[in-house]
């Protein structure tokens, strides 16, 4: 009797360890305590009688052959039906497979649930009505081939506000511009000042309507629509692009943008045909006069003060342009450049009768700072202006000096 004690308790130590926290691992399978020993001795100590798994196990004697029953209806058992009764494990990917595949089913099958329900939450968020946009994504290479392809392409228009980087792209494009052009599509570029002198310009072929962006205007990215369908924006830093399959309304906002800054650009033929530093101080000029120039000179009319003494040193110091300097012939065409560029208009010179007479075509913008200036710099080399307002016309000034230059 000593001996047989000795021996379960060895059995037991040696299946305990082995075990570890199993026992209790197998309560997640739905077995009990008594449940999980009986199963685990039959699969260290292979079949058992009855009272040798209870002795093993450690069961009690009244309680196992309820359990291998329990075990035998869960299918993880077989019990024989002969005396001594024989109890058998089912191997343990048998027993437990089918439980993990429906576990795992169900594991799939929630997680679909949680996809659904965040997908329910995203449209909860979503503004009512909206509706989903895409774009693409292209690197420099597949952005110049994807532009060449849609200029090729066009039927009907082509607009561009083009920096730079964006007129160099452009010019690359120069067979499929000639192409869109003979196909009938009106093709109109608005380029910034920074692209003066730029070989560019002289790439691209005869038929593009091509004005400067206005004074008081900075092109400092390039976005391209073609055929009211397509949208590229060209980032210069990279060269990388993004292309809009459709005018949405974002597409709609940027090509009333674009016509917009067309009717305020100024004719770029003037100045690509002038002398690139005097476009240049011209641009400078314009943006000047436009942007700080003509605000400083109602300051000074409300003052009931003449801005003209004091004009010539505010422009030196505040924008740094020198024309004081400068001839009057010199300052004639500057003035009659930077006209031509800012409101289409221009400056006429009547020798006969010492009166210079500036006029703005573009609609919104006055010439009556720029005889300010005149008037400014005449004042200073001594020769006495009289500001006169045509009648005929507002967009019309006359500065009548009072000798001839």
């Amino acid at each position: 009797m000593h001996q047989k004690s000795h021996s379960s308790a060895s059995i037991i130590s040696s299946t305990s360890p082995a075990s570890g926290d199993l026992p209790a691992s197998l309560e997640e399978f739905g077995l009990s305590k008594y449940e999980a020993r009986a199963y685990l001795t039959m699969i260290g100590k292979g079949s058992l009688a009855a009272s040798d798994l209870a002795y093993y196990a450690n069961l009690p004697r009244t309680k196992v052959y309820q359990t291998v029953k329990k075990l035998e209806k869960k299918r993880l058992a077989v019990v024989s039906r002969q005396k001594p009764l024989i109890c058998s494990a089912i191997p343990p990917e048998e027993a437990f497979g089918e439980i993990v595949n429906l576990h795992e089913r169900r594991v799939r099958n929630m997680r679909k649930i949680v996809e659904r329900l965040q997908r329910l939450s995203d449209e909860g968020q979503r503004p009512r009505g909206s509706e989903e946009k895409r774009y693409f994504i292209l690197d420099p290479d597949s952005a110049l081939s994807k532009i060449s392809g849609l200029v090729a392409g066009a039927r009907s228009s082509i607009t561009a506000a083009l920096d730079p980087w964006g007129l160099r792209l452009l010019a690359q494009c120069r067979g499929q511009l000639i192409k869109a052009a003979t196909n009938g599509a009106r093709i109109r570029f608005i380029v910034g000042a920074q692209c003066l002198g730029s070989e560019s310009l002289s790439l691209l072929p005869d038929g593009i309507e091509l004005r400067m962006a206005a004074s008081d205007a900075t092109v400092s990215s390039n976005l391209m629509i073609v055929d009211m369908t397509h949208m590229v924006s060209v980032d210069s830093s990279n060269g990388k692009a993004a292309l809009f399959a459709s005018l949405d309304a974002y597409g709609a906002l940027q090509a009333k943008n674009f016509e917009e800054a067309w009717t305020r650009a100024g004719e770029a033929k003037h100045a690509l045909e002038a002398q690139p530093a005097l476009a240049a101080k011209a641009i400078e000029l314009a943006r000047a006069v436009e942007n700080g120039l003509a605000a400083h000179m109602l300051e000074y009319a409300m003052n009931n003060e003449d801005p003209a003494g004091e004009l010539l040193e505010v422009m030196e110091r505040r924008y740094g342009l020198r024309v004081g300097t400068m001839s009057a012939p010199e300052m004639l065409d500057l003035v009659d450049s930077a006209l031509k560029i800012s409101c289409l208009g221009g400056l006429k010179h009547d020798k006969s009768n010492n009166i210079v007479s500036l006029q703005s075509k573009a609609e919104g913008k006055h010439v009556l700072p720029w005889a300010v200036v005149l008037a400014s710099y005449f004042k200073r080399s001594g020769n006495e202006p009289r500001i006169m307002q045509s009648k005929q016309s507002p967009q019309l000034v006359h500065v009548r000096l009072a000798r001839p230059i």
